[in-house]
């Protein structure tokens, strides 16, 4: 073997063993590479698992969220506040979407402090209640709760006491100046002590109906008024209400018309159904005068029945009309008319259990048409 020759595979020899290490040296690379590219794609992974519990976080609460930051600069809003302030607001001041001093002086004074800062503010004719939290790196959390409905819901149970104690106060008062009537001698005259007994008695008749509407009302609203659905025949039972009207109807002379074609079914409740007509019957003759005309219609049509209760009365106030449904409310002609105003409101939340709606139209002195509609029977109706 010549010299040239131990020469050329010395150097083969060191260029395999080079490549060997050079290609280890690329295979640990590889592997490191991939290796990082793992813990990259984990890293990832677990970045958008914390944005999706953070987006959730902040879609959660029932309220209008912004996250501003050290500048007060909104970069993250949730569905609320997009739908109340609309959807161009990440980049933009507090100042500068909601218009309002107030909102961003709250915004600033948690920048500032450093502290929870809280105030109620008007914005837009809307009552709001801003929260605004500081955080890490000089950003904050500005919440707006809208207590809009919490304040009329709030006014409504003070009407609502306040009309109870109205309703409460009259039949009490009246009992109580009979009975010191009473006291006074008037009960050692027969004729004058029985009729004042008597008027105590209507007044806690009066009393009686009250309670047992205000808790009827209560039930329907909560739902814990169960009802018993079954198909009736509407014509025949409008006959049985009117036969119990009839007596009334026929001191003032007014007319029961029955106008109800024969053949029309519904499927409702039969006992509270009943109480609806018997209650538009009862205000129809309430405000009919004498010799007039109460006519009870009915018709069907796309699956639902449109019941018509139709009188020559006095009518209704056009301002009245979207009011009359509204527990305690009472027009000016019914002043000075017995009942606890509370007929319709149950009126309503019965028609609206069975899936209707029930309305009124009238035009001042020539009478009123109450309407409301129920679901027709299914088989028949097929």
């Amino acid at each position: 073997m010549t010299l040239l020759n131990v020469i050329l595979i010395v150097l083969a020899v060191s260029a395999i063993g080079l490549y060997a290490r050079e290609r280890r040296k690329a295979n640990t690379l590889r592997d490191a590479l991939d290796q990082y590219a793992a813990e990259a794609t984990d890293l990832a992974e677990q970045q958008a698992r914390l944005a999706a519990r953070a987006a959730a976080m902040i879609d959660a609460p029932p309220h209008s969220l912004l996250v501003i930051d050290a500048r007060g600069a909104i970069v993250q809003a949730n569905r609320h506040a997009i739908a109340l302030l609309g959807h161009d607001l990440i980049g933009q001041t507090v100042i500068k979407t909601t218009r309002s001093y107030e909102i961003d002086a709250a915004a600033q004074a948690a920048l500032e402090s450093r502290q929870l800062y809280e105030r109620p503010v008007t914005w837009n004719a809307r009552s709001l209640y801003v929260r605004a939290v500081p955080i890490g790196g000089g950003g904050a959390v500005l919440l707006l709760e809208d207590q809009t409905e919490l304040q009329r819901l709030g006014q409504v149970r003070r009407d609502f006491v306040a009309n109870v104690s109205h309703e409460l106060r009259t039949p009490l008062a009246s009992i109580r100046l009979l009975i010191e009537t009473l006291l006074a001698g008037a009960r050692d005259d027969p004729a004058i002590s029985s009729r004042m007994l008597n008027q105590v008695i209507a007044e806690v008749d009066a009393l009686t109906q009250l309670a047992q509407e205000l808790l009827d009302l209560s039930m329907i609203e909560s739902g814990q008024l169960p009802m018993k659905i079954a198909c009736a025949n509407v014509g025949e039972m409008v006959e049985e209400q009117l036969i119990h009207f009839e007596p009334q109807a026929k001191q003032k002379g007014i007319a029961l018309k029955n106008s109800v074609p024969i053949e029309l079914e519904a499927e409702i409740d039969q006992k509270m159904i009943g109480r609806v007509l018997g209650n538009l019957i009862h205000n129809a003759l309430k405000f009919t005068p004498d010799g007039g005309q109460i006519t009870i219609d009915a018709s069907a049509g796309a699956g639902k029945i449109t019941v018509s209760v139709v009188d020559t009365g006095v009518g209704i106030p056009r301002e009245d009309l979207p009011r009359i449904f509204e527990r305690f409310y009472k027009v000016d002609r019914a002043r000075g008319k017995s009942g606890t105003g509370l007929g319709l409101a149950i009126a309503r939340h019965v028609v609206e259990a069975h899936g209707g709606r029930i309305w009124a139209e009238s035009t001042p002195g020539k009478g009123a048409t109450f309407y409301f509609t129920l679901p027709a029977n299914r088989n028949r109706a097929s």
